[in-house]
């Protein structure tokens, strides 16, 4: 008996040195959309990618556009074609729709790694930036504010990241960077539909 009495009370002595530790160590939170919109570098990476975009976009287009005309010459001279070149024809505008299909597969992958290469500098640069003000204001834990149901304002500190990461923000020129890869066959998020051909008959 005189057991247990012991090991409840080291027990609740335990709980009591958790809370106390708990309440000596701050927690502040960062709002990382509010911190963002600020930087001059993620305007200029969004710019960048959206150009991609257009860029894959308009290439793919022609390609549809001229897979498009093909199919309708085809449908206004089925009718006179011999089955053999009928059937040579499907085939050749099926492979052709099979290339597209890759092409569209192809930029949403481009895409990918496209905002991953501008923005994941960006980011690395964002958490370093928490990681020094929380050092610097004696933070033991930082949490993202849209995880939050509740939080004290004096302990948002994405104003601190934000100024500290503008003090030492990279010189940023738009018109020195273009998209890479410009001249690969891709498509983007306007890729237009019913690019079917036409089925045998």
């Amino acid at each position: 008996m005189k057991n247990k009495l012991i090991a409840v009370a080291l027990f609740v002595l335990g709980l009591g040195y958790t809370t106390v530790n708990a309440q000596t160590q701050k927690i502040g939170y960062v709002d990382s959309g509010s911190i963002s919109e600020k930087l001059p570098e993620v305007k200029q990476a969004t710019a960048q990618l959206t150009e991609f975009q257009k860029v894959k976009e308009a290439e793919f287009r022609k390609q549809y556009e001229t897979f498009q005309q093909q199919v309708e010459d085809y449908q206004k001279n089925a009718g006179t074609m011999e089955a053999a070149m009928r059937a040579s024809k499907e085939k050749e505008l099926q492979a052709k729709e099979e290339q597209l299909q890759l092409v569209q597969s192809n930029i949403q992958t481009d895409l990918q790694k496209r905002q991953q290469q501008v923005f994941e500098p960006i980011e690395k640069r964002i958490q370093e930036a928490i990681v020094q003000v929380a050092n610097e204001n004696g933070y033991a834990y930082v949490l993202r504010k849209e995880a939050l149901l509740h939080f004290p304002p004096a302990d948002d500190i994405s104003e601190l990241v934000t100024k500290k990461l503008l003090a030492s923000a990279p010189k940023t020129d738009a018109t020195t960077q273009k998209p890479a890869g410009a001249g690969s066959n891709q498509t983007g998020s306007n890729t237009p539909t019913n690019t079917t051909a036409p089925k045998k008959k």
